[in-house]
């Protein structure tokens, strides 16, 4: 271990005790829990060679973590503001403003007028879902509804096998996804 990180460690105040992580709430404790895991099943080939500085990766992790409270978490959040975004994905606010434009990116306003990033559009790396320009473009031509295509894209369905567009996207089903995005788009004009 480096010496600034024994020094580090040895101000930190202890959390719970050796095994349990008791001053956390239960999402917390399962998060603690799943890292455990991966740390264990060595899923982390290399992440943690001696020296490494695991306060900064700590703050790298913390930083992938959507960040903003919103009533829509249930149904299409958690969600990232675009500072939060731009430091995990490690662009500018200009390259998230350019493909949130290009529809490469849902950025969905707030009631301040702020941009914010559901977090089902990212895989685990940070990367987007892949053709989400051509689904959006689909399912809201006119731009009249990022919300509602957001929860489109986010609501589990049978078409998808009980999965969400987002997730069939995520899993190649490209064409699956089209096609149901096409049939959404005529069954919303119909009804307007």
């Amino acid at each position: 271990m480096a010496t600034t990180e024994r020094a580090r460690a040895q101000q930190r105040p202890a959390v719970g005790d050796a095994g349990g992580h008791d001053d956390l709430g239960p999402t917390e404790q399962r998060l603690m829990a799943a890292l455990r895991d991966r740390l264990v099943l060595g899923r982390l080939d290399g992440a943690l060679e001696p020296g490494v500085d695991v306060d900064l990766l700590a703050d790298r992790m913390v930083a992938a973590l959507p960040s903003v409270k919103h009533e829509a978490d249930a149904l299409i959040g958690p969600f990232y503001d675009t500072p939060t975004l731009a430091a995990w994905r490690g662009v500018t606010r200009q390259a998230l403003s350019k493909a949130t434009a290009k529809r490469d990116l849902i950025g969905l306003k707030i009631g301040d007028g702020s941009l914010v990033f559901p977090s089902f559009q990212f895989g685990v790396t940070g990367t987007p879902l892949p053709n989400l320009r051509q689904v959006l473009a689909l399912v809201d031509p006119d731009r009249i509804d990022p919300w509602g295509s957001a929860l489109w894209l986010n609501t589990p369905a049978d078409e998808f096998g009980g999965t969400t567009a987002a997730e069939a996207l995520r899993d190649g089903r490209v064409e699956q996804v089209l096609a149901a995005a096409r049939r959404a788009a005529h069954a919303w004009a119909a009804d307007a």
